[in-house]
């Protein structure tokens, strides 16, 4: 991370959303890296790149591979602080985000949700089949690795896609499920 002053204050962030011991937060933090998984913040003030005051934390957002997609990313977690929502800083922090894949060469943005769904359809996403993250795995096992080993018997090898077969899903409804059983929406942007 090219900021170690901001992995407390980012673990504190995502914690804030989705708790988990800090220690493992922070832990998976100091796992970013320009060639993924990346963590991607949003600050506002005059600070210097050394963590000076009157620099304040608004967002972060974690990226990761997808696994038999080369050209899209995951956005693995979006956040900002409770206290900054509703004043458009979501919106920011999705457009910079989507700037820096672009940027990057990558062509796709795919994401879940269990409630901000209307969100990112006003953004431009749409709903989507389920792709796999390659998370922090990418880090330190191939990607060739992660590929086969994320096939589907019935899968193509050349496309990576599921067989086609009809979804029906909408803003209000999904058929898919988190680990837990709560419903989740899978959605994706070109950018």
């Amino acid at each position: 991370m090219d900021r170690p002053d901001l992995l407390e204050p980012c673990a504190d962030l995502v914690n804030s959303e989705w708790q988990r011991s800090h220690g493992a937060r922070v832990h998976a933090l100091q796992k970013s890296c320009q060639e993924f998984p990346v963590a991607l913040v949003l600050l506002q003030g005059s600070g210097n790149r050394d963590g000076g005051d009157g620099e304040t934390l608004l967002g972060h957002v974690r990226l990761s591979r997808v696994v038999s997609r080369p050209g899209s990313l995951f956005v693995e977690s979006v956040v900002v602080s409770k206290a900054q929502r509703g004043k458009g800083y979501g919106r920011t922090l999705m457009q910079e985000t989507e700037c820096y894949a672009k940027a990057r060469g990558f062509r796709r943005l795919c994401l879940t949700t269990h409630d901000k769904q209307h969100f990112y359809a006003h953004l431009g996403y749409v709903l989507s089949m389920p792709v796999q993250n390659a998370g922090v795995m990418a880090s330190f096992m191939p990607m060739e690795v992660l590929e086969r080993f994320s096939k589907l018997p019935g899968t193509d090898d050349t496309q990576g896609e599921c067989p086609a077969r009809l979804v029906f899903q909408t803003l209000e409804e999904t058929p898919y499920r988190d680990a837990k059983g709560v419903p989740i929406f899978w959605m994706h942007k070109d950018i």
